[in-house]
């Protein structure tokens, strides 16, 4: 398993190379949005630091600053749609080079399920490329982002911070497995369907139709259960944060707190849940791909249930 899922990941680098500028221009648009997301957080400091001033003139601050948030927000909403256009164009040409990649390596016609796997397992497949060229780099250039504005405005809200946004990272990994069997589950229904459309096998295709009908809902509870779950913990997190830091003074939160440092740690709390939290919902992306990435990559490998897989451990330690 370990040796098939190392050929996978290898595989899945040759497909995102096979374009490599588009790959050069995912990554970088990334980059830079990310890199900038952060500045509306020190611009909301500003604001709140300024208006605390007894000589400010507040019509003329409050139209100064409603001009500059609204061009920060168009310059950042025009560099999100070239985000978004770059990714869109790049995600289309890999779901056309996967599908070639899997009808050059099956060994014989499939018929029906040849369309299935073209269709279904080729579209579903490139959230697993995704995670590789486009999620990794935002979590990561994300996080060091929010982080570096954070030290540089308010570093003595930065443990408090990162206290508030760990904590949910490991509660989401407990879904995984789920999804995985969810995910194979639904691809072969979607199969079963494509398959069971002759006048003759209506029960077959409304059988199959259930079948993708409960497995596509089962998966839809699990990721859904893990946003929530993580969100309960990311607040609850910083509420026992704020407890502790009082009751035992640890230091933790600064003695005297500014309202443009706490619309600063807010913001950026946000920001920073996005890239950590995403950590989980990355790993349950992967889940939820591995499926039809077998299917496409290795056409001729069974795949295992990972639930099965998870009970047979304790059956061999007793052995």
């Amino acid at each position: 398993m370990r040796n098939l899922r190392k050929s996978i990941l290898w595989d899945m680098f040759q497909v995102l190379l096979s374009y490599p500028g588009w790959f050069a221009a995912s990554i970088l648009s990334t980059i830079v949005v990310v890199a900038l997301e952060p500045s509306l957080a020190w611009l909301s400091k500003t604001v709140v630091d300024d208006l605390k001033k007894e000589t400010v003139n507040l019509d003329a601050s409050l139209l100064q600053y409603g001009l500059i948030f609204g061009g920060l927000l168009l310059g950042l909403g025009l560099l999100r749609f070239g985000d978004k256009l770059i990714d869109k164009i790049y995600e289309l040409k890999l779901v056309i080079r996967l599908q070639r990649i899997y009808l050059q390596r099956r060994t014989e016609d499939r018929g029906v399920e040849d369309i299935s796997r073209v269709i279904f397992d080729c579209e579903r497949s490139k959230a697993g490329l995704d995670i590789i060229h486009k999620d990794a780099g935002k979590i990561i250039f994300q996080t060091i982002s929010v982080i570096a504005w954070q030290f540089s405005l308010a570093p003595q809200w930065l443990p408090a911070l990162l206290i508030a946004v760990f904590p949910p990272i490991f509660t989401g990994f407990i879904f995984g497995p789920f999804i995985q069997r969810a995910s194979l589950n639904r691809l072969k229904a979607q199969q079963a369907i494509a398959s069971s459309t002759g006048i003759h096998q209506q029960y077959e295709f409304q059988q199959s139709q259930h079948q993708f009908f409960r497995s596509t809902l089962r998966m839809e509870i699990f990721k859904s259960s893990t946003e929530i779950l993580m969100d309960l913990v990311t607040w609850f997190g910083l509420l026992m944060l704020v407890v502790v830091s009082s009751t035992f003074h640890l230091g933790l939160l600064p003695k005297e707190i500014e309202a443009g440092d706490l619309a600063l740690f807010f913001v950026n709390l946000n920001l920073l849940s996005k890239p950590l939290g995403q950590i989980v919902k990355v790993y349950n992306k992967g889940r939820e791909a591995y499926p039809a990435l077998v299917r496409v990559l290795r056409p001729e490998t069974q795949i295992s249930d990972p639930l099965k897989n998870l009970k047979s451990k304790p059956r061999e330690l007793h052995s």
